[in-house]
């Protein structure tokens, strides 16, 4: 016969199939240690948890718990034993002993609840300040990446001035600069061939090793950058998983930093999140220089980027008010409908698309 492992904020109860109470494990009577209890219980197995398991065990019941978790072989999500606990709650912490009465029930629901909430906003708290500081680092990291280009664009350019203008992009070029120093090592095919008509001076061992070592810095900036990046991307993906579903983690982040916050963020209103980052616009335009802008950091969104110029502020619009939805359900209610936001969005820019401007 099956029996079934319901965890509830009470304490843990052993019921049969036919809702009958096997056995009841009670939790300490203190909200902050529930509250603990509770949380712990999403992803270990509580020792109220497991001494309910010995006492089914002893009378030879087939155990399931009701959520899944490492060391839980058997799971039922909401069986009727589950349902029947959660419906009759109040009436079997009052049969246990447990409180004495409604009013004691409730006030400890309340306290365990503010618990639980504090928990997680604290979490959430910590974990966008540390997106934010990742997103700041990582534009730092850009700007000296950018001036270390520069420079050393620059410096070979006096020895092969002619790659300058055939790689364009920043990274590839370091990454031949620092793997042949020499114009005549390289191994592209086109470059080796412009590389034998260069108008560039030659270079000495100490030149050629200097370029190669700044090189070799700035694909250590790349490489920590990559590795930052991905970091952030967890990090946004755990704390605000649908605002970064609608606007992607650079642009989730570079939004959340200017906020000062996620909870900030949460608050704002759509208008607001349109204009993050046209401050200066804003301010010229109020003062009567001028015109309005239409939006901020959100122009970097694709949606608004690849919109064509007269759309881009219906766009931006469209943009914004999903990002005040997706921020205050990460923020409340941990809920998940990042999909769901996502399609809408896509949907409604579409159909703006096709209107008349």
């Amino acid at each position: 016969m099956r029996a079934f492992l319901i965890t509830t904020p009470i304490g843990v109860f052993g019921i049969a199939e036919d809702k009958k109470i096997i056995h009841f494990e009670p939790f300490p009577k203190n909200p902050e240690e529930i509250a603990e209890k509770l949380k712990l219980a999403e992803s270990e197995i509580l020792d109220e948890e497991k001494k309910v398991q010995e006492e089914l065990d002893k009378k030879g019941y087939e155990i399931y718990f009701s959520i899944k978790k490492p060391g839980v072989k058997n799971f039922e999500l909401n069986s009727k034993a589950e349902q029947f606990v959660k419906e009759n709650l109040r009436k079997l912490a009052l049969d246990y002993n447990f409180v004495k009465d409604h009013i004691e029930f409730n006030q400890l629901l309340t306290k365990i609840n503010i618990e639980l909430t504090k928990t997680k906003i604290k979490k959430a708290i910590e974990k966008d300040h540390v997106a934010i500081q990742l997103i700041r680092i990582i534009e730092d990291i850009d700007k000296m990446i950018n001036v270390l280009m520069e420079r050393l664009r620059e410096f070979y350019s006096l020895h092969f001035p002619e790659m300058d203008r055939i790689v364009q992009d920043h990274r590839k070029y370091a990454k031949i600069v620092e793997k042949y120093g020499l114009r005549e090592k390289i191994e592209d095919l086109e470059l080796k061939q412009i590389a034998q008509k260069s108008m560039g001076a030659d270079f000495g061992e100490e030149e050629i090793k200097t370029v190669q070592t700044i090189a070799a810095r700035i694909l250590e900036f790349y490489k920590l950058r990559d590795d930052l990046s991905e970091q952030l991307e967890k990090i946004l993906k755990e704390v605000a998983p649908n605002f970064t579903e609608l606007a992607g983690p650079m642009l989730s982040a570079k939004l959340i930093a200017k906020a000062g916050g996620l909870e900030k963020l949460a608050k704002m209103p759509s208008s607001a999140i349109q204009l993050m980052g046209a401050e200066k616009s804003l301010f010229r335009f109020l003062h009567g220089k001028g015109k309005s802008p239409r939006f901020g950091l959100i122009y970097n969104h694709p949606f608004v980027l690849n919109a064509p110029e007269k759309f881009k502020g219906k766009v931006a619009r469209i943009l914004a008010s999903k990002l005040s939805i997706a921020a205050k359900l990460d923020f409340y209610s941990k809920e998940y409908k990042g999909d769901k936001l996502k399609k809408e969005l896509e949907e409604k820019v579409k159909k703006a698309l096709s209107s008349k401007p």
